[in-house]
């Protein structure tokens, strides 16, 4: 069930599942990173994989509800959808990338996405190949039909802008994985409280290449457990999570609430 109030949409659920995976997308050599969780926010299981790797993880859950940061909506066009503009650049078994509606609404109210228009960059790429490989294992496009499998878009960057009202420091940098780890052990997660990292960020240990950063997780690392942890408000929580856009045509699932209260 949705309720909608002008462009947002609240989506109705109620503990549908028992596992929550967040995936992130990267254009690497091993382009996914997995984080399996459950309501008590325990990882159940992570893992930097390759597409076949990923899909066998999945087919193993009767019960699972993924949220995927990248692009999960590719379909073929109507001709006068082409003729209008609406598409860029066409993809392999003549998919396309349709127009982003959730991106768009992210923009009008002030933050802006990856460019679609020229060349489709090869994590997109992956990401679409990632939801055909989902819809094969039969995991439906979250809230299309009932099922105990199923999936969505998000976008965890806009998700931290949305929650916070900041926009988040890149994920790659020191003080984005700092940014991340904070927000992620505040939620509950039993991850090293990055406050005390710099507490340990001394003078003397940065002279001396003593800085402890493994106590920071990877920038893609924490992604994934973020994707993971809307996964669970989604469920959850649904007063918490907004949805922006068209199912199937760039339908974003954002906390905007991140915390379990």
């Amino acid at each position: 069930m949705r309720d909608n109030l002008g462009s947002i949409k609240l989506v109705v659920m109620g503990g549908l599942f028992q596992t929550y995976i967040g995936i992130d997308v990267q254009a690497s050599v091993k382009p996914f990173f997995y984080s399996a969780i459950n309501a008590d926010l325990e990882i159940i299981a992570c893992g930097h994989v390759q597409l076949n790797d990923v899909e066998a993880y999945l087919s193993g859950h009767s019960s699972a509800l993924v949220a995927v940061n990248g692009p999960v909506c590719g379909r073929s066009p109507q001709q006068e959808s082409i003729q209008s503009g609406l598409f860029d650049e066409p993809l392999t078994n003549n998919r396309f990338i349709c127009t982003r509606t959730g991106d768009r609404e992210l923009a009008a109210r002030g933050f802006h996405c990856v460019d679609f228009s020229g060349k489709i960059p090869v994590w997109i790429k992956r990401s679409l190949d990632l939801s055909d490989r989902l819809r094969g294992l039969d995991y439906s496009l979250s809230g299309s039909e009932s099922s105990h499998r199923a999936f969505f878009e998000t976008h965890c960057d806009a998700g931290y802008w949305l929650s916070t009202g900041a926009v988040p420091y890149d994920f790659r940098t020191l003080e984005g994985r700092l940014q991340r780890q904070m927000i992620l052990c505040e939620f509950g997660f039993s991850v090293q409280n990055p406050m005390i990292f710099l507490e340990e960020f001394t003078r003397y240990r940065l002279r001396t290449s003593q800085v402890p950063a493994d106590q920071i997780l990877a920038g893609y690392e924490l992604r994934a457990l973020f994707a993971a942890a809307t996964a669970l408000l989604f469920d959850l929580r649904e007063e918490a999570v907004e949805v922006l856009g068209e199912r199937g045509n760039g339908e974003l699932v954002l906390p905007k609430d991140f915390s379990r209260r």
